[in-house]
């Protein structure tokens, strides 16, 4: 796969980035299972300029942008983790609104930790990334796997490493062929959801509940002295202990 190589500054979607790059990144886990392939490590970012914005969206509190990170201090924080994970996914937020971030970001990783499998969620659909700027056509070359398409609370939701089942899964390398007929199952039930402890008394809960299962976690969050916060990470919920 060619892997153009950026000089000088760089238009992302409309404005000007001097390099080397910093990307507003919420943070990250490892080992997340469910969104993806396998047991992977999942980096959330933040800002979403979406219009309309996805009504019940489970990661609202990543639409506003936040503090930078340089580029290669991230991926020199993913690099141990992703030696042991299946693969890397990049969720938000809206991961498109930083596509020269983010593509600097995967080139990185690449280089530091191996040729990693890359899935990215995005609210656009492929249609919508293949003309929105160069940046985008030249991430979505190097990602493995896209799941697009806005979050629908009314639309169904079996279809597993979806948050609503009008959302696709693009394989979009050849090594992402492999997960063709895994792609368009149903979820696993129980769905694998887990706690992350973020410091402070801060957790984040990893995974894409069922409908109406973010209530249930909440009640049972609620009875060890647990409220949500609202600078919640992620697809799922974060909770802040009382």
């Amino acid at each position: 796969m060619n892997r153009p190589t950026d000089n000088g500054h760089a238009k992302n979607l409309g404005r000007v980035v001097p390099l080397p790059f910093d990307i507003d990144a919420a943070g990250w886990a490892f080992p997340v299972e469910g969104l993806g392939p396998g047991a992977r490590v999942c980096l959330w970012v933040r800002g979403c300029s979406r219009s309309p914005r996805c009504p019940k969206c489970v990661s609202s509190e990543l639409w506003a942008p936040g503090r930078r990170t340089p580029v290669r201090e991230v991926a020199e924080q993913l690099r141990a983790p992703l030696r042991a994970a299946a693969g890397l996914t990049i969720s938000g937020g809206e991961p498109f609104d930083q596509a020269r971030e983010v593509l600097q970001l995967v080139r990185v990783v690449q280089s530091l930790a191996g040729d990693v499998e890359v899935l990215v969620y995005s609210g656009y659909l492929l249609e919508e990334l293949s003309t929105v700027g160069e940046p985008a056509r030249r991430l979505l070359q190097e990602i493995d796997i896209l799941v697009d398409g806005p979050y629908d609370a009314d639309a169904g939701d079996r279809l597993r490493w979806r948050g609503s089942d009008n959302q696709r899964v693009h394989l979009l390398s050849a090594r992402a062929e492999r997960h063709r007929t895994e792609s368009d199952k149903p979820w696993d039930e129980p769905r694998p959801l887990r706690v992350q402890d973020l410091g402070g008394g801060e957790f984040r809960i990893i995974g894409i509940p069922r409908r109406g299962e973010a209530a249930q976690l909440q009640s049972a969050m609620n009875r060890v002295d647990c409220q949500r916060k609202p600078t919640a990470h992620g697809k799922g919920e974060s909770w802040q202990k009382r």
